[in-house]
């Protein structure tokens, strides 16, 4: 009867692994732009040399309007922009003071799910949101994200949202 119970522990723990969080957990967002709504631009505080777009789902929306919490399944999309350089490799300001948007680099998802922060030490929790980068033409690139949920973790009064407060603003 050894076996039998070996095969089923084995079983378990490979079902537990393989529901643990991680890129490979976050999904294309398939035609984005028509279906979440758009809310910010700006430039990214993460990168000198990049613009930011972010998108919301539904789901996102009509959490952030009731005053909830961002519930599992919230889906953010950001496109990143390489932004216009000058002769000194800096950015170029526009008379706005804002960086100029050159070229769409790479697509930056985040999608909360439930366990998604399991696996991961504390101080890379973020409330259970997950991350993965894309290219422009919706292939998920090979990326570390420990990155992002460092810069994200401290956010957690605003929900582990850079933009948080703009969510429900019109853009």
């Amino acid at each position: 009867m050894k076996i039998p119970y070996l095969v089923f522990s084995i079983s378990v723990s490979l079902l537990a692994a393989s529901a643990q969080a991680g890129p490979e957990n976050v999904d294309w967002p398939g035609d984005y732009k028509s279906t979440f709504t758009f809310y910010f631009s700006g430039d990214r505080t993460a990168n000198e040399q990049q613009v930011i777009r972010i998108y919301a789902n539904d789901t996102v929306i009509a959490a952030r309007k009731a005053g909830g919490k961002l519930p599992f399944g919230s889906v953010l999309v950001g496109e990143l922009y390489a932004v216009q350089l000058d002769e000194k490799e800096q950015p170029v300001i526009s008379s706005l003071g804002r960086r100029i948007p050159e070229k769409l680099s790479a697509i930056v998802v985040m999608q909360r799910g439930q366990d998604f922060d399991s696996g991961y030490p504390e101080h890379l929790a973020t409330g259970d949101w997950e991350f993965a980068v894309f290219n422009p033409a919706g292939q998920k690139l090979d990326k570390d994200i420990t990155a992002c949920r460092a810069c994200h973790h401290p956010l957690g009064d605003k929900e582990f949202v850079f933009s948080y407060e703009h969510l429900g603003s019109g853009g």
